[in-house]
C-alpha cells in the first residue's frame, strides 16, 4: 500500500485505512478530519520546504504536514 506523499498532484486517490503505526490520538483525528476507507482525496500543493500540504478532501482544503499525511495509506489504482 502507498501513503499519501506518493499519490501524484491534483488526482484524486481513494484512502484504504490509516496505517497501524500511527498513534491513537492522530488515528482518532484523522478520522475525525473525515479520513475514512473509500474517501476521494487530492494532494493540491506541496510547501516550498516540503514540510507542509494542501489536501482537499469531501469539499474541504486542509494543511497538514507530512508527518501525519504519512499515516494515510490509499489504493493502488
Amino acid at each position: 500500500m502507498l501513503n499519501l506523499l506518493k499519490a501524484k498532484k491534483n488526482v484524486y486517490q481513494s484512502i484504504s485505512s490509516i496505517s497501524d503505526n500511527a498513534t491513537f490520538k492522530i488515528k482518532r483525528r484523522l478520522l475525525e478530519l473525515g479520513f475514512t476507507p473509500d474517501t476521494k482525496v487530492r494532494i493540491l500543493r506541496k510547501s516550498l520546504l516540503g514540510q507542509a500540504y494542501l489536501v482537499e478532501i469531501r469539499g474541504f482544503v486542509l494543511s497538514m504536514r507530512k508527518e501525519i499525511l504519512t499515516n494515510v495509506l490509499i489504493k493502488d489504482n
